[in-house]
């Protein structure tokens, strides 16, 4: 019977270091789409400090970039420094010259008191192992009057069905274990009962259910490996590895339709004042 993996912040590092390169590349690009929502929803003004919290390739970051125009400034700081690569790739493609980033931890800023105006922080949360150090270093940061803007997977629908809850399945016939930090998904509710722990106040929330669509099944397998679930699941030998992959998709195929794999997804926006 295989350890359990826990999912500690030396696993994310390597997990988004080695999977870096496909990241959102792999089936829709959902947190590109799902990054620019997001900065949609926040009341950005030109000139504006914002920091981006977990940037990864700047799904979030970019559009801010051009929201606050060149005479704002865009920090977008992350634990794995391939995918910031990725970002200063995307950044110096896009012309972009507003933006710095750096390697740091979330629950460890290393940025004085009252620096920004917003923070920004998708889909990350649940990769905090000290959600509430982190949520306080945000808070920190952010001016008096500031807003911090957050997206987390939402509840309901269970999220990435029916594609997830076989995947746990499959995990349980191969006595695979991954233990996160957090939880992976929230309802508005429980999202705005933690930002007002942390101090923010008031907190606007908002859920979204999308049918997201991967094009074959190969696609589907390919997304699992830019994610976290890819340390347990790249922790089994080759042969075990292609097994489980074969038995995981065939479990799939029942529910491809002719344009591909339909999976539900709830997404939590919060924009929160400080």
């Amino acid at each position: 019977m295989p350890e359990p993996t826990i999912i500690t912040k030396q696993v994310i590092e390597q997990v988004f270091d080695d999977s870096a390169i496909s990241y959102d590349r792999v089936g829709p690009s959902i947190f590109t789409q799902f990054g620019n929502r997001l900065v949609e929803r926040m009341p950005l003004v030109p000139g504006a400090r914002v920091l981006d919290v977990a940037t990864g390739k700047g799904a979030v970051l970019l559009p801010i970039a051009h929201r606050v125009g060149p005479q704002g400034h865009v920090i977008g700081i992350d634990l794995s420094r391939t995918i910031l690569k990725e970002a200063e790739y995307a950044v110096r493609a896009g012309g972009i010259t507003n933006v710095e980033l750096h390697k740091m931890d979330a629950e460890h800023l290393e940025f004085p008191d009252q620096a920004f105006d917003f923070v920004s922080c998708a889909f990350a949360l649940f990769l905090f192992p000290n959600m509430n150090a982190a949520l306080g270093e945000m808070y920190r940061v952010c001016k008096p009057g500031g807003y911090v803007s957050l997206s987390v997977f939402g509840k309901p629908p269970p999220m990435f069905s029916p594609g997830l809850q076989i995947l746990i399945q499959q995990f349980m016939t191969y006595g695979i274990e991954a233990q996160m930090p957090q939880p992976l998904a929230y309802t508005p509710q429980e999202i705005d009962a933690v930002l007002n722990q942390s101090g923010f106040h008031p907190v606007e929330t908002n859920i979204e259910t999308n049918d997201i669509v991967y094009a074959n099944l190969e696609d589907v397998w390919g997304f699992l490996l830019t994610l976290p679930i890819r340390a347990p699941i790249m922790g089994l030998n080759e042969e075990t590895r292609a097994r489980f992959k074969d038995e995981y998709l065939a479990k799939l195929t029942p529910a491809l339709r002719p344009d591909g794999l339909h999976m539900a997804l709830g997404v939590v926006y919060a924009l929160a004042k400080r």
